[in-house]
This record gives structure tokens, sequence and C-alpha cells, in this order.
């Protein structure tokens, strides 16, 4: 993974990653790093350091089931894995694997072969993948769809900012990003954050068509006159795509003396991040998959934080005649329009108790949802037993022969 895509983990994170899970317990295991131009054409080995990786683990630890979620390099890599440990695999696409990397021929064909190697898929656009792929004979999994995970429902302080800036400089400086730029992140993080101050947020990977640089100026406008208000940007994206949001953020003087750039943290704190903020914005425009279904707005509603989306986000299947601007969001028409879009952030930072009332509507939206689906715990436990079931009478027996000091590990 790129160094500026990673989460950064501190406090009591690690200890998340390896440690019991109901009544079984997972382990994390990290692919060694290659160094560079040890081979010709020199490129990083994903798929080998994944495959070998999963044969040493199946040997140590014993396997039932291959999970591979994701097409590149994950899918494809459980494929074959599952091949040569005999084991079976179940893969799950993304949106863009079907929507943009299956579109490549050679591509493509690797992951025909990977998905006729399957023993099972679990599939959430049948339409496109049989697009994409012609019918693909293989038993379905259907995963239910449920609400979020209970981290997103349950009372959490807001996000400690001091802790997360000060463990934030060891990402900044692991990230590969130019050491000028480094330092001048650092410095702008240096300064006390604004408590008080209605604080607009942003999260996620940033871009073009998320509306990211959109935002910025946005606020760029705002940012010069009161009333004050505080920018918190906890962003994660492609190295080159980071370094211009970061600059286009400090090329801005009286928004970056509003702004603290926060790094990627994990999913468990996002729902403190949207605790400390009173308005969240997802700007999500001219997205190149059409039938892209992101969970943000959900997330946001979670925490009671008043969402500033676009109208082809409140036009997305999921939120469809959901989404009511001005009353459970507010709904930009066109976020390229930064005047328009200034105008519309403006009016909440100005009016917090509006922006607090819109909110609180989102939050009774979000847990209206919640009614109709089963709970994130339930969802897991049948997905679960779905492959519990694949696994068959081999898994019990596999289980009984191996030594009961190892812990059971599960990818």
């Amino acid at each position: 993974m790129e160094p500026t895509l990673g989460q950064l983990h501190y406090g009591k994170d690690r200890g998340r990653l390896a440690g019991r899970v109901g009544a079984g317990e997972v382990s994390v295991h990290l692919v060694a790093p290659v160094e560079p131009s040890t081979f010709i054409p020199f490129a990083q080995p994903h798929v080998t350091r994944l495959f070998g990786l999963a044969l040493r683990v199946a040997e140590e630890h014993g396997c039932d089931v291959i999970f591979g979620w994701y097409f590149e390099p994950y899918g494809l890599v459980a494929a074959l894995a599952g091949r040569a440990l005999g084991t079976p695999v179940v893969i799950r696409h993304a949106g863009s694997d079907l929507g943009r990397l299956a579109r490549h021929p050679d591509l493509g064909a690797a992951y025909a072969w990977a998905l006729r190697a399957a023993t099972r898929l679990v599939v959430t656009n049948e339409s496109e993948l049989t697009s994409r792929f012609g019918p693909v004979r293989r038993p379905r999994i259907r995963v239910l769809r449920s609400r979020l995970p209970d981290v997103f429902h349950e009372p959490a302080e807001p996000l400690d900012l001091r802790e997360l800036l000060a463990a934030s400089p060891a990402w900044f400086r692991a990230a590969g990003l130019p050491e000028d730029l480094v330092r001048r992140v650092e410095a702008l993080n240096a300064k006390p954050f604004a408590e008080g101050a209605f604080t607009v947020g942003a999260y996620g990977k940033v871009g073009l068509t998320k509306g990211s640089f959109d935002l910025v100026a946005a606020l760029s406008r705002l940012a010069a006159d009161p009333p004050p208000f505080a920018f918190l940007t906890l962003s994660c994206g492609r190295a080159e795509t980071l370094r211009a949001y970061y600059d286009a953020i400090l090329g801005a003087p009286a928004l970056a003396a509003r702004t603290w750039i926060l790094p990627p943290v994990a999913p468990w704190r996002i729902p403190s991040f949207l605790r400390r903020c009173d308005a969240v914005c997802f700007l999500e425009r001219d997205f190149p998959i059409p039938f892209h279904g992101p969970l943000v707005p959900r997330e946001v509603f979670s925490s009671g934080a008043c969402l500033v989306c676009s109208a082809e986000i409140a036009g997305k299947p999921a939120y469809r005649g959901n989404l009511v601007d001005e009353r459970n969001a507010v709904v930009v028409a066109d976020p390229k329009d930064h005047k328009a879009l200034a105008r519309r952030i403006g009016r909440l930072i100005a009016d917090g108790e509006r922006a607090r009332s819109i909110g609180g509507q989102g939050q009774r939206l979000a847990r209206f949802w919640d009614e109709e689906l089963d709970s994130f715990d339930a969802a897991a436990r049948s997905f679960a037993a779905a492959l519990r079931r694949l696994a068959g009478p081999r898994a019990t027996v596999a289980r009984a022969r191996r030594r009961p000091a190892r812990g059971r590990s599960q990818r």
C-alpha cells in the first residue's frame, strides 16, 4: 500500500489489531518489504508477496477458508492460494473492480479466471458483474444489509486533537512527501486548536471528483472574513493528489490559519472525529463509477453532525428521496460553483443552532433506517456461518489436530 493511503495507528490502536474477537482470535500478518531495484524490471511484487504470505500462514496455522476482498490484488491471490492449498475460496468485488479495473483486457481476463476458480462469490451488483464477465456460475453468499458498526452508535468523546497532533508527525515523515511540504504542514498544525469555533470537517480520500479542491476553494472565500471557523481535514490519497491538496490549503494563508491537517486514522476513531465537527462535507461529483454507493452520509448522520453533500450523492439509490435540503442535510447542487458552495457553508457557520437542528434531523433519519436493518453483529454472524458451512466437516477435523498453543488466524 502507498504510505499516503495507510492509517496512523497510535495509542491503543495496535492492541485492537491483535486480540480476541468473540469466540475466535484475529491475527494480523504483514508482508515483508522488498528493496527497490532488487530485480529487473522492478515493481513492488504485491501478488507474489501476498501469495507467499498466504502459504506460510496456512502452513503454520492451518486454513479452512480463504476470503479475498477486492479483485486487485487480494481476490486474485485468494484464488491462487486456494488452488495451491486445495482450500475453498470466497471473493468479494468492489465498485472500482467492475467499473474500472475489469475493463482492462489483461486484468479482466485474470479476474474472470479468479471468479471461475472461486468456490463462492459475494456479489453486490449482479447486473454489472454479468455485463463485465457474462454469467458467472458460482454460488453466491448473501451478505445482510446491516447497520453501521456499534462504534458509530455508542457514546464517545470527541477526538482528542492534542493526542492525534502529537502522534501525526511520524505519519507525515513516513509518507514519502517532500520534506519542505512536511515542515509546512507541521508548522500549520503547531497552533492551538480554536476551541469553541464552528468546526467544518472532511475525511477520506481526496481528489477532484471527491470535491476536495472545491471545498478548499469555497472555504478560502470564507476564511478572510468573520465569523470565525475551524477546518479539520482528515485526509489520505495518492501522493501526487495529496501534495496538491496540502499545497492548495497552504497556499491560502487565511484558510491555513484556520486549518489543521490530520492523517488518516483507524476506522474506530472516525465516530470521535465526526463528533468533533459541527458540519461535515462530502461533495463527491462527476464520479466515474455511477453505481458507487458510499457509506459516508450514514456515518455522518449517526454522529449528529450536519451533512453537507452534493446533489449527486443525494441522488444515489441508497439516499434518493431521503435527503431533504435544509431539513436533514445541506444539498449543494454543484460543488464546482465555489461561490454558491461558500454561501451555503457560510450560512451554517453564521448560525450554529441551525446546523445542529439539521444534524439532529439527520441523526433521526439514521435511526429510522436502522430500524429496518440487521445489527452489524448479526450480519457478521450470518457471514461467518456461511463460511463455516463452506469449510464443512474437514475444518472441524483440522482444528482438532492443531496444537492448542497456537491461535487460529483469520484472513
